[in-house]
């Protein structure tokens, strides 16, 4: 248009100057055409708006960052208990503030996911409508897990037909309040422990008989992979597999020796009496020849194990000389003469021991596991010797004398005084060699233990994941847990070895009050697995909440990262992703095993341990610098794949944040829960329940009645009268026992996934005239 109209206003002036002039005009107005777009450049509206979006990017800036560094102070004084009477803004009402709607709205809409963090600052607040009473959907609103009232019904409980079970674990349930169980429902089953999927899915354990936080002593596949006497062996040898051919050269973990955690072991199959043995000869063969290397010395002590053993019988000693491993042959048979029909396992025997007296003895350590995914692992604090009867030595002569090397207390008349637990004076002082210090036991041999102990149930973990899950998606949502008895021995050096693990070891309590008592340690086992509903609760309740709320505050990655607790970690080689307290911690196939609900099962547990000492994650922090090249050590890319889960880093990031973020001065976080406080839960007076039988309608029978029916029990299962036991009108115990389908006997099973007893190339080696 503006070119039209000057075009239009020369070829006027064109006009009254006279026609001669056109064509000169006409070609200038033609040039003016050309360069009248060059003086209606639009660049300097361009560079206006662009400062404008500037200007307006940094303002918001500088609101974000006054509001952030706001709530890092706010959090910090809410972690420290500091009030903070300040309104938030609501989720429901329409912007009357005053500010801009992006600012209103991003807090609105963060408000109504849940993740409405801290509270706003007075500027922004006194500016925003009065707040409603609509509850917020963020990590404020959230609460305890309820709990029964005293007036409620009790819980009921069913245990096995076994001694221990019925004189010892059903006396405990019913001081803690349970009722025997005069149905097919119950909430707590403690017997025989369950290995296969299948025996979780029979007709007695059925969706409708077990109600939804019912509790089994049994995780799926864990006797199969620790359980047997072949498990050990096989776990170590998959680790040395894994950490070795799995990448292609021995690793860093490998080299310090991760799997060392028992004696090397070889499981051997023969099938008939003159049949060929199945076996790993060729690792057998070359692992003696690099152990006479470094010992200097043949023979080489081994000893064999029947798989189908227990309370110390199908044991013996055997040796392997020199020339029995010069060739394939040589090995092949001293094999086949010293293994017989059936399967056993060859493992290495520890010649130079830690002596009590000049006698050999080694420790039943009392571990429970509480959950697998996350995984929730505790070891009492204290464990009981099993001492032999004679003096020990290595003369050869006396490889045949079980009462020197391997039946110990079970031999002959026991030792006198005897150490109760290694808790004793008499335990410590008759230590040889003698303790260096009297803190040396307890700040370096025995947190031995745990680091052993532990090692074995992370590697047993990988195979009873898969099976848990399974059981999870299934729809059982029950408590498993799983007691765990493992045998560990001291070399002279004080390193700890894995000698087996029991997964339905004998619940001794008082029965054998001549060696110890453990009664006050089963029971708080039970209280940990929450078969009481954890009745301490009130006493660290409002404490527990408000850390939990404080610590679900810090959703945000930057705060996250500028607390002590995840610098420790990422200098641990251990980051972590900030809490996340609404998310579930096993995917969102499950929506309803959330972080809230796991750090809570955490926490009831912690303050109910009693001396068992949480292991995984750790409560105290002595705890976690014994084990904290464990953590280091699972964050290498060669175990974290395997090994590690999401939900471990949940439990691990909120207890290291608990020691070093959220405590006040001197005074430690939950002291109720501290491990000074838990020494005195063992010995403490249980409350008599007020709560009602749902059978009966009267409160739970007393412990000497009880005692009584179940001794006539007892003297009915010895005699023979077992049908007897269904036909007694004593209320309180009507139905007591609960039997079970017995575990799969199978003890090589088809898919089980331990050694290799063929290994690659070794068939071909064999002459075929050593076969029978």
């Amino acid at each position: 248009c503006l070119n039209d109209r000057m075009i239009a206003r020369q070829r006027q002036g064109a006009a009254l100057r006279g026609a001669d002039q056109s064509s000169e005009l006409d070609s200038g107005v033609e040039r003016v055409a050309v360069r009248a777009p060059r003086t209606t450049s639009v660049r300097p509206l361009l560079w206006a708006l662009w400062v404008l979006v500037v200007l307006g990017m940094l303002t918001l800036l500088l609101v974000r960052s006054g509001l952030y560094a706001y709530d890092k102070r706010t959090s910090l004084r809410a972690a420290r208990g500091a009030p903070m009477a300040v309104p938030t803004l609501s989720h429901n009402v329409s912007n009357r503030s005053g500010l801009p709607d992006k600012i209103t709205g991003r807090f609105r809409q963060r408000a109504v996911a849940g993740r409405t963090r801290l509270p706003l600052p007075p500027s922004v607040a006194k500016k925003l409508p009065p707040r409603v009473a609509k509850p917020v959907r963020g990590y404020n609103a959230l609460k305890p897990p309820a709990r029964p009232s005293a007036d409620s019904l009790c819980r009921t409980f069913r245990v096995g037909d076994r001694k221990d079970f019925l004189l010892v674990l059903a006396p405990i349930f019913v001081e803690l309040g349970l009722c025997p169980s005069e149905s097919s429902f119950f909430d707590v089953y403690w017997g025989i422990a369950l290995n296969a999927l299948e025996s979780f899915g029979s007709s007695q354990l059925g969706h409708s008989s077990l109600p939804v936080g019912a509790i089994l002593n049994s995780v799926p596949l864990m006797m199969q992979v620790v359980g047997e006497k072949p498990s050990i062996a096989s776990l170590q040898s998959a680790c040395n597999r894994y950490l070795v051919k799995g990448r292609g050269k021995a690793s860093k973990l490998y080299a310090s020796g991760w799997c060392d955690f028992t004696q090397r072991g070889f499981n051997a199959r023969r099938h008939s009496d003159h049949g060929s043995v199945l076996m790993e000869f060729d690792a057998l063969r070359d692992y003696v020849r690099k152990r006479s290397i470094v010992s200097g010395s043949f023979p080489s002590i081994w000893i064999r194990k029947s798989a189908i053993a227990y309370s110390q019988k199908g044991i013996e000693l055997v040796h392997l000389g020199e020339s029995d491993v010069s060739s394939d042959s040589a090995l092949i048979r001293w094999v086949e003469q010293h293994v017989p029909f059936g399967d056993y396992t060859l493992q290495e025997y520890l010649a130079v021991p830690m002596l009590w007296n000049d006698r050999k003895f080694d420790l039943r350590v009392m571990a429970l596991m509480t959950s697998v995914q996350p995984l929730r692992f505790y070891v009492l604090d204290h464990a009981f010797p099993k001492i032999a009867t004679e003096p020990y030595t290595l003369d050869i002569a006396s490889l045949d004398d079980s009462c020197v090397h391997f039946r110990l207390v079970a031999c002959s008349e026991p030792v006198s005084p005897y150490p109760r637990s290694t808790d004793s004076p008499l335990f410590r002082e008759g230590l040889r060699p003698p303790l260096k210090s009297d803190k040396h036991w307890d700040e370096e041999l025995y947190p031995a233990v745990y680091k052993v102990v532990l090692r074995v149930v992370l590697l047993a973990r990988r195979e009873v994941i898969p099976a848990d899950e399974k059981l999870v998606l299934a729809g059982f949502r029950h408590k498993r847990v799983q007691v765990l008895q493992p045998d560990v021995i001291f070399d002279v050096n004080g390193n700890a070895y894995v000698i087996e693990m029991n997964t339905n070891g004998f619940m001794v309590g008082s029965l054998h009050k001549e060696f110890f008592d453990a009664t006050p340690q089963i029971r708080s086992a039970t209280e940990i697995a929450g078969v009481n509903n954890y009745p301490l609760r009130p006493r660290y309740e409002a404490e527990a909440t408000r850390l939990l709320r404080a610590h679900c505050a810090l959703e945000n990655q930057a705060d996250w990262k500028a607390t002590a607790a995840a610098g420790q970690l990422i200098r641990h080689h251990l980051p972590v992703a900030a809490p996340r307290c609404l998310a579930p911690t096993r995917g969102p196939e499950h929506p309803e095993l959330t972080e809230w609900a796991a750090l809570w099962d955490m926490l009831d547990e912690w303050c109910h341990a009693g001396r068992w000492m949480p292991i995984w994650p750790p409560r105290e922090e002595s705890t976690y610098a014994n084990i904290q090249r464990m953590y280091a050590d699972m964050a290498r890319p060669e175990l974290r794949a395997k090994y590690w889960t999401a939900s471990d880093g949940v439990l691990l990031r909120f207890s290291r944040w608990l020691q070093l973020d959220a405590g006040v001065g001197a005074r430690p976080p939950l002291p109720f829960c501290h491990a000074a406080q838990q020494l005195a839960l063992e010995n403490r007076t249980i409350e008599r329940a007020q709560c009602k039988c749902p059978a009966t309608g009267r409160a739970p029978p007393s412990n000497s009645e009880l005692v009584h029916v179940l001794n006539r029990q007892r003297r009915d299962y010895r005699s023979g009268h077992s049908d007897e036991i269904t036909k007694l009108s004593d209320k309180a115990t009507h139905a007591l026992t609960f039997k079970l389908p017995r575990p799969d006997r199978q003890r090589f099973p088809v898919g089980y996934k331990g050694l290799a007893y063929i290994p690659t190339g070794t068939e071909a080696r064999v002459d075929p005239s050593q076969r029978n």
